[in-house]
């Protein structure tokens, strides 16, 4: 018989470990147990008596009921996939934490959605399930559509994130210590509903805003093919090539972007950087998919790009803010400004370390780890209805004055 801490979720364990990079060795020494024993706690066949979950919580910055909550694991999880925008085995580790952290994004999501609703999702998905068989002229024409069900017209998109919150998409910035991973997408089925993850290590709102069109891109394209065919490399280009094209045909709309371009020449493309908010080298991609420039005038662009070495930054690239998720800060606010919890007992219900909640939900740093104490809290005032105010001066009373 089993003794210990029942209930005990191994794979909790699992996740945080992986969240931190330790190995099991290295958690051993935090522990004071022997790496055999937390093997033991990961998969199941051993439960930590309670001193030792005491300290894994205190290591990790966790609540108890962390580890006691099961892992969902829907029927169909396994066959929805996951969009990463590189495929390389160097990458797997920040794969790995991508995945993780979108993983925790939705379960705060469903926690969430015990006492509030977020907007319902309103995304066109394309009825796909071979990205062999999508054509460029059916991007362009579902991007259009995007625009159209939004409202958006064929003007430039202000805010990408805003958009797709808009439309019931959960969208998470998070810092994974990688600068190749772009973002990972998913539709869970928790709840049916799209999220998205934006990598937060770049210093470039630009680069960021094509991420989260891209992200989108496989929402709208690749929802609904199967798991199995995205882990394919041969397919895997392909893939990532019709989400760019999307991003493009999304941010760079025919109608009013090819008006623009009376001559594609890089100081053109560049004047029109801070009004559409998308990269030369991305204007001059889409010039080609719209037949705006022959091959020889496109070879000559990316020359001159790199000449100017616009390779790795371009000019006007700081000039834009980056866009902020909101809806998971405006879940948080909503839950404790009206006295659903108070925040130290959210962040007990959520389990997570705060300053990990804080990153996940866009929160400003110390919100959640570092509450006002009781000391600090400013008691409410609230003005008496007029009736009760009789015999003081009411609100727009005109008082004489004597000569």
């Amino acid at each position: 018989m089993r003794t210990g801490v029942e209930g005990f979720q191994g794979l909790r364990l699992k996740q945080l470990r992986a969240a931190h990079n330790w190995t099991l060795a290295e958690l051993s020494e935090q522990i004071g147990r022997s790496s055999s024993t937390l093997s033991a706690w990961e998969n199941g066949s051993q439960l930590p008596e309670a001193e030792s979950f005491g300290r894994l919580c205190e290591v990790f910055g966790v609540s108890r009921q962390w580890f006691l909550k099961p892992v969902f694991h829907g029927a169909d999880e396994s066959k929805r996939p996951y969009f990463f925008r590189s495929q390389a085995s160097a990458h797997k580790q920040a794969r790995a934490l991508s995945q993780l952290y979108l993983d925790w994004v939705q379960e705060i999501s469903d926690f969430f959605q015990d006492a509030m609703d977020w907007p319902p999702v309103n995304v066109p998905m394309l009825n796909a399930d071979d990205c062999r068989l999508i054509s460029d002229d059916e991007i362009e024409e579902i991007a259009r559509q995007c625009r159209q069900r939004w409202k958006l017209g064929t003007a430039p998109i202000p805010d990408v994130i805003q958009v797709m919150e808009n439309a019931g998409i959960i969208c998470t910035r998070a810092t994974l210590g990688h600068v190749k991973m772009d973002g990972v997408s998913h539709v869970s089925a928790m709840d049916g509903r799209p999220y998205v993850l934006i990598a937060a290590d770049k210093a470039n709102a630009i680069r960021n805003r094509f991420d989260a069109a891209h992200e989108l891109g496989h929402i709208v394209l690749h929802s609904r093919i199967p798991a199995n065919q995205y882990t394919k490399k041969e397919l895997y280009d392909q893939l990532e090539t019709q989400a760019h094209r999307f991003a493009s045909a999304f941010l760079l709309p025919p109608e009013s972007f090819t008006q623009e371009v009376a001559w594609p020449t890089l100081d053109n493309l560049l004047s029109l950087k801070s009004r559409w908010k998308v990269s030369v080298a991305a204007m001059i991609v889409r010039c080609r998919d719209l037949s705006i420039l022959n091959e020889q005038l496109e070879l000559r662009l990316w020359k001159g790009r790199s000449a100017r070495k616009w390779t790795k930054a371009e000019p006007g690239d700081d000039a834009i803010p980056f866009e902020q998720p909101k809806l998971m800060m405006r879940g948080v606010h909503l839950l404790v400004d009206n006295g659903a919890f108070e925040r130290d007992a959210l962040v007990n219900q959520i389990g997570l370390a705060p300053e990990v909640v804080e990153m996940l939900c866009n929160l400003r740093q110390g919100y959640l780890s570092n509450p006002p104490s009781a000391e600090d809290k400013v008691v409410s005032l609230k003005l008496k209805p007029r009736a009760q105010r009789a015999g003081r001066t009411k609100v727009g009373d005109v008082l004489p004055f004597k000569k």
